[in-house]
């Protein structure tokens, strides 16, 4: 019982809108006020499962259309996080099904190759915890990899739980920064390897030349980290922490959630007033979106499943948990796919404009605030 407890507690308005800039704007494209990726994009998504020594990494990658014809969708279910002692935790009748928009093991589409985003969860997370999100990015023509932090993940918060920690030390909180960025390039020299070897359903995928990081809440500061390395041109940070270091002159991004009792805007406004130029900085939801806004966990609690809903039911959590638990996640909030095709639109806007895919930025003007009716959104950019 303590685990659920320990497991919760860490899965850590009006509709007016407007728009601030930081810097004059040069003349915008025809395109620059348009949401044009809050959509799924062209590509199929295919969903595949790499290896380092010690963890998994889930990789979703554009697929061969005619590949998918008759495969079922990719799933997980909320035990899937679980170290095998613990799966039966989850009674079923909590342990929703994630049904993914994507299929696995299928071949990779042969446009390629694409660019790579490296995805970094939230602590108390895993690498499916915001599949939603890096699937519709997949659909855009992205490799994105997610590798499992389990040093800060939900299966460490399981085993911790009923114990007595102290707080980490700043110089243990540095040797885990270092771990994550680590591990974060590891999952791109695997992907790198796989697109190299024949008969990988990533064969001739990855473009390994063109890498963004994107990470939320603590992985959002090993997004930011990973920068150091000169194969990452960008990163987003969904919620973020800030980077364990100096900021790194390269182009950065935050999306955060207006009503984030967490890190919230006040928070954000620090970190965004830390880094370099070009930089952008979008609030989304008003009160109505939270720190958890961004990952799968928001549709399973709506839907009165997951370990969160167990909690509350039975009891297990007190209320200033199950506020941090939830926040975000209530029937009361943005519809999570209504938050979510916002995030993703930036995000995609925002690595196409690096990468240089689209000739002129498209979705990222002043007017885009507009693009989005009846939700909130506050946007700063110094280009």
């Amino acid at each position: 019982m303590l685990a659920v407890v320990v497991l919760v507690a860490s899965a850590c308005g009006s509709s007016a809108k407007h728009t601030t800039s930081d810097a004059p704007t040069t003349v915008p494209s025809a395109r620059a006020a348009v949401a044009a990726y809050a959509k799924p994009g062209p590509f199929t998504v295919g969903y595949t499962t790499l290896h380092l020594s010690d963890r998994d990494v889930a990789v979703w990658y554009p697929a061969d259309a005619a590949a998918v014809a008759g495969k079922p969708k990719a799933t997980y279910d909320q035990a899937t996080p679980l170290p095998p002692n613990l799966k039966g935790l989850v009674p079923p009748k909590y342990n929703t099904v994630v049904t993914m928009d994507a299929y696995t093991d299928v071949r990779a589409n042969t446009k390629g190759p694409f660019p790579v985003v490296l995805f970094s969860h939230g602590a108390g997370g895993y690498r499916l915890v915001n599949s939603e999100l890096d699937v519709g990015i997949a659909s855009w023509g992205f490799v994105v990899v997610s590798v499992d932090y389990l040093e800060h993940g939900l299966a460490a918060q399981v085993a911790s739980a009923g114990k007595q920690t102290a707080q980490p030390s700043a110089d243990q909180m540095r040797t885990l920064a270092a771990l994550d960025r680590r591990l974060m390039l590891a999952g791109l020299d695997l992907v790198t390897s796989e697109s190299r070897r024949a008969g990988s359903v990533l064969s001739g995928a990855v473009d390994s030349s063109r890498v963004g990081a994107i990470g939320h809440s603590a992985g959002g500061g090993t997004a930011f980290d990973v920068l150091s390395d000169p194969r990452v041109k960008v990163a987003i940070g969904w919620a973020p922490v800030p980077p364990s270091g100096a900021p790194v002159d390269k182009p950065t991004m935050i999306i955060g959630a207006g009503g984030d009792i967490a890190l919230t805007p006040t928070v954000l406004a620090k970190t965004y007033a830390s880094f370099p130029a070009p930089k952008r900085w979008v609030e989304i939801g008003g009160t109505r979106a939270g720190h958890d806004t961004f990952t799968d966990t928001c549709t399973v609690i709506r839907a009165g499943g997951g370990l969160v809903e167990f909690a509350l039911q039975h009891h297990f959590i007190a209320a200033n948990l199950a506020k941090l638990a939830t926040n975000g996640c209530t029937n009361t909030d943005l519809d999570p796919p209504a938050f979510w095709a916002v995030v993703q639109h930036f995000t995609v806007a925002e690595l196409r404009n690096v990468f240089g895919i689209d000739p002129q930025p498209v979705g990222l003007g002043d007017g885009i605030t507009h693009a989005f009716p009846g939700i909130p959104i506050t946007y700063q950019h110094q280009p």
